[in-house]
């Protein structure tokens, strides 16, 4: 992947729209080969405001073109915007400044090169297998770090209460530490045959976004889940996470325990914890042929890495240094 930018092509879904009125301008940016956190540097220089003043729904990749949504005031002089070295389209103004996660999802148009020669037959065979069962919702490996040692760190930090460095950092390390700890939780009820089974004391999340809730009778969650209208969720390891019980609180407890930690451990750095779906299946799926090559076209929610979908498609490492937005 990624032989050139317009290999990786990515569209961010809007919750919502312009109301037409309010203190915030929102701007439509089409940028390539650089990051958002760039583009908001960028743009906080042009219009002469504050950084923190500019918004956006979640980080999206630096090797590719993508299109996302920012928020600045609506006060600046929108002129300086001919300036930007990206594609802005001025959209219209907003009550609200665009907060992370203010995103529906990301649409994806990604292609492969040097693929197998019998690429569309085995791309056949793995879609109806997808279609039938999900694929595993994992964080890819750039949430870990270059060397994937921020989960380590953010260990250390929980156990001993210390964490030096800017409060970006700080979020970065106990963030990946989590990450870790649900990857580990997924892989267990994978590898105990549990991936596509409803548990006692589950926590469920609605597909593919929507209400939150716990069961304690699978026998009646479980035709939902078989149909992707529920998913189990995952830890994400806090303070004010929602508890799972019984059975799945079992389980969960057990990752904590391997590691030596417990939830109170995470309120001295404030990680309140959240949850994550586990089992997803791509919406909008098609697979298209360019010069040979297949490309992937499919929409994810926010917080979904788009590798980790293709991984089961390309069986080898993809090498990304994917930034995708957060939940």
């Amino acid at each position: 992947m990624r032989c050139c930018p317009e290999d990786f092509i990515v569209q961010e879904l809007p919750a919502y729209e312009p109301c037409g009125d309010g203190e915030h301008l929102i701007l439509e940016i089409t940028k390539r080969q650089i990051t958002t956190q760039a583009i908001a540097n960028e743009l906080a220089r042009l219009l002469n405001c504050p950084l923190d003043a500019i918004g956006f729904a979640g980080m999206k990749d630096r090797q590719a073109v993508t299109t996302q949504r920012f928020s600045v005031p609506a006060t600046v002089n929108a002129d300086a915007l001919a300036d930007c070295s990206a594609q802005v389209r001025i959209l219209g103004q907003h009550r609200n400044k665009l907060r992370k996660g203010h995103l529906l999802g990301n649409r994806f148009r990604i292609r492969v090169r040097n693929s197998h020669p019998d690429w569309e037959k085995r791309c056949q065979d793995i879609s109806a297998i997808l279609s039938a069962h999900g694929f595993p919702n994992f964080y890819g490996p750039q949430r870990f770090g270059r060397e994937g040692s921020n989960a380590a760190i953010g260990e250390k930090a929980l156990k001993t209460g210390k964490l030096f460095g800017p409060k970006w950092r700080k979020w970065l390390m106990i963030s990946a530490l989590q990450s870790q700890l649900f990857n580990e939780y997924l892989v267990q009820r994978i590898n105990d045959g549990m991936f596509e089974t409803a548990l006692e004391g589950d926590v469920f999340g609605h597909l593919p976004r929507g209400g939150v809730f716990v069961s304690l009778e699978p026998d009646k969650e479980q035709p939902r889940l078989d149909q992707f209208e529920i998913s189990p969720m995952g830890p994400i390891f806090g303070y004010k996470m929602m508890p799972a019980q019984n059975q799945a609180a079992i389980r969960e407890q057990a990752i904590l325990e391997a590691h030596g930690l417990n939830l109170s451990d995470f309120r001295s750095l404030k990680a309140e914890g959240s949850r994550r779906r586990m089992r997803l299946r791509p919406e909008n799926f098609s697979i298209e042929k360019l010069d040979g090559d297949p490309v992937f076209c499919f929409d994810l929610p926010s917080g979904t890495y788009a590798t980790i979908l293709l991984n089961e498609f390309m069986k080898t490492d993809s090498g990304s240094d994917e930034e995708i937005a957060e939940d």
